[in-house]
């Protein structure tokens, strides 16, 4: 019986250790840091096809204008994406919409218009 707990408790201290962070982070010297309040704007570099391919489609309109800049509506009212878009290069500024109304979160609804929309403000 004693062979038995002995084995047994094995697998779970590995998985308390585990859950207790066995897994290190990295160092605060390793992590990169970001380059201007704007840097994650990067990451909606490939979501200008999609903006292209849902206007090329029908599936998404440009709702409003303001500048160079545009508003391209993808089905916000049924919880799908809205962007802001830079019109001439097709660069997304931000990416809004109705999902936005759980709040902002890392990837999407950072901030909804971006500052650089000074229409109707």
């Amino acid at each position: 019986m004693a062979k038995l707990l002995k084995w047994s408790a094995l697998p779970l201290a590995a998985l308390l250790l585990g859950a207790c962070g066995g897994a290190q982070k990295p160092a605060k010297s390793d992590e990169q840091p970001l380059s201007g309040e704007r840097a994650y704007r990067a990451a909606y570099a490939p979501r200008a096809a999609e903006v292209k391919d849902g206007l090329a489609s029908g599936q998404c309109h440009v709702n409003s204008s303001c500048g160079e800049l545009s508003f391209v509506d993808c089905g916000m009212a049924a919880d799908g994406p809205a962007y802001y878009v830079k019109t001439a290069s097709n660069e997304v500024l931000e990416v809004c919409g109705g999902a936005c109304m759980a709040g902002p979160r890392q990837d999407m609804c950072v901030v909804c218009p971006p500052p650089e929309w000074t229409c109707g403000q």
